[in-house]
């Protein structure tokens, strides 16, 4: 298990890298939680969690100075935790997605002060690319670019390492001692969280004729699912 959660730790941190090296969208939950769970073997796990995080913060973009919850290293983090767990959850797999999802949230504000530091760190290296510059340097230049990434990239890793474990240990200590009846109400939780959370993003929509569109699309999502769970 620890092997497998170092070789998710550096997929992972390599991953969400795309937040602010490449940005070509890979770094969202909907496709960075499938790309784990399809790693691990279980990719309607992914998907599930990916969903779920990518409306749960739709409404925080990061713009400008705005630094929302790193969705990305917690999508992550809690497909390994699930689909890295000794145990075997088929009966209760709502249940435990439920779990993960509602216990591993509060992680994402952690990773929102984690990448607020690490940005408010890049101000020396960027002063350190900015004489470079006036000294016609660009070697100088780029290594203080190629020492941000690898710092970013180091602390990624590291925090999803841990937190991969922390979480497994969690899950497979906690979530056996709940009650009958706290299952139940997750089984239903599991129902209602999307219904939430699709309000969530409902409520983003400004533009006049694009609520069909989103139905639509929704729609086309669940039968996809649904398709994959089958086969």
């Amino acid at each position: 298990m620890v092997l497998k959660a170092a070789m998710v730790s550096l997929i992972g941190g390599f991953l969400c890298l795309d937040r602010t090296c490449l940005q070509i969208m890979i770094s969202r939950p909907v496709v960075i939680g499938p790309l784990t769970g399809f790693l691990l073997g279980d990719l309607l796990t992914g998907l599930s969690i990916g969903a779920f995080l990518e409306l749960l913060w739709i409404d925080k973009p990061q713009i400008g100075i705005s630094v929302p919850p790193n969705d990305s290293l917690l999508a992550v983090m809690i497909v390994s935790s699930l689909l890295l767990t000794s145990s075997q959850y088929e009966q209760t797999r709502h249940e435990v997605i439920t779990f993960a999802f509602l216990v591993f949230i509060p992680l994402g504000y952690i990773t929102q002060r984690m990448d607020t530091a690490l940005i408010q760190s890049n101000e020396d290296l960027s002063e350190k690319a900015l004489q470079a510059a006036k000294a016609a340097d660009p070697r100088g230049v780029t290594r203080q670019h190629i020492f941000a990434i690898m710092k970013t990239f180091t602390v990624y890793c590291l925090f999803l390492f841990f937190s991969i474990i922390a979480g497994v240990t969690i899950i497979e200590t906690a979530f056996p001692l709940l009650p009958v009846f706290v299952l139940k109400a997750m089984g239903f939780m599991y129902l209602i969280i999307p219904v939430v959370l699709i309000a969530v993003c409902l409520n983003t929509i400004k533009i006049r004729r694009t609520v069909p569109i989103f139905c639509a699309l929704f729609l086309v999502t669940m039968i996809i699912i649904q398709l994959v769970h089958a086969f």
